[in-house]
């Protein structure tokens, strides 16, 4: 293999069904209707796609099957011009579904991943081969997860940011630091962020997450994102936009994130390309749609004093 990514994602895509705009939430017995709807790819799909639209080269690990819903991923992947070096295709149905429903800026999901153990398994048996032998710069990740798979990432000189992700804080038993062991970049919006430390102040839990961690930053959705990195804080407010869906925006957020981290960019100005590109996100129905492509970035970017770093094209002239 001898192109070189900037970006290692590994994860199950799924399809998202997402109703957005409904004028209640659902009851039981009671029939809504929505008066849009979005059908996209999603779920762990949006990071790589995002990063992929602002010029970043992706190395994205997942595997799909034969059945009409990895069909409609597979065609994602050609119509965003995501990479499919390390796409795998089973022949076999493997549905992966999440509808999505949206109501006062906020959303529930009902999901069907269609696999069990034995996926998850394979999956991050692939991960860590594609780690051990491509050229990547960085490695995002999933809390709770993957500790396998950064310590790896780590050995090969790679940076490793993990993201939150909902769900495991709840329950997670696991000590902080062994979670961000091998994180240089921790990604959480603030109720994972309290959970997480047991902080509910987004400043505290900067400062106890950033024991761990070289780079802790929080989401705050509508009041923007907050950082800590060098011992300094920095605060960015949230772009005003109106809300069509909400899935994704935590996603694309780290796309443009990482890209300001990656490029050398100070944190202030890392946060302000999270936000451009998380905002755009809920303006658009998807969880990746509303981010902005490489040249519109530049130009928002440039209005607010950014210089966005310009990532090299792959040795085949093609953006990843």
């Amino acid at each position: 293999m001898s192109r070189s990514f900037d970006l290692m994602v590994a994860g199950r895509p799924s399809v998202d069904v997402i109703f957005p705009g409904l004028p209640e939430w659902p009851a039981l017995g009671k029939d809504i209707e929505s008066e849009r709807l979005g059908v996209c790819a999603g779920t762990s799909f949006n990071t790589p796609a995002a990063a992929n639209r602002i010029g970043m080269r992706v190395a994205y690990v997942a595997t799909l099957g034969n059945d009409p819903w990895s069909r409609l991923i597979r065609e994602e992947f050609d119509a965003e011009g995501l990479a499919t070096d390390f796409l795998e295709i089973e022949d076999r149905p493997l549905p992966a579904v999440s509808v999505a429903l949206n109501f006062a800026g906020d959303r529930g999901f009902v999901t069907h991943w269609g696999s069990g153990d034995a996926y998850d398994t394979h999956l991050a048996a692939r991960a860590l081969d594609v780690v051990e032998r491509i050229d990547a710069s960085h490695l995002h990740a999933y809390a709770d997860e993957a500790p396998k798979l950064e310590a790896a990432a780590h050995r090969r000189g790679m940076t490793v940011s993990v993201d939150a992700s909902g769900g495991p804080w709840w329950s997670s038993s696991r000590p902080l630091a062994q979670t961000l062991a091998h994180a240089d970049v921790l990604l959480a919006n603030e109720p994972e962020a309290a959970a997480m430390t047991g902080e509910a102040d987004p400043r505290r839990a900067l400062a106890l997450a950033a024991e761990h961690c070289e780079c802790v930053v929080i989401k705050r959705g509508a009041d923007g994102a907050i950082g800590l990195a060098d011992g300094q804080v920095r605060a960015v407010p949230a772009d005003p936009v109106a809300i069509r869906d909400t899935t994704g925006a935590g996603d694309c957020f780290n796309a443009g994130f990482l890209a300001g981290w990656l490029g050398g960019l100070p944190l202030e100005e890392s946060l302000t390309l999270g936000v451009i590109c998380g905002s755009r996100a809920i303006g658009d129905v998807g969880g990746y749609r509303g981010c902005p492509r490489e040249a519109e970035l530049l130009v928002i970017a440039a209005a607010r004093g950014i210089v966005l770093p310009r990532w090299e094209a792959a040795p085949d002239g093609e953006r990843s």
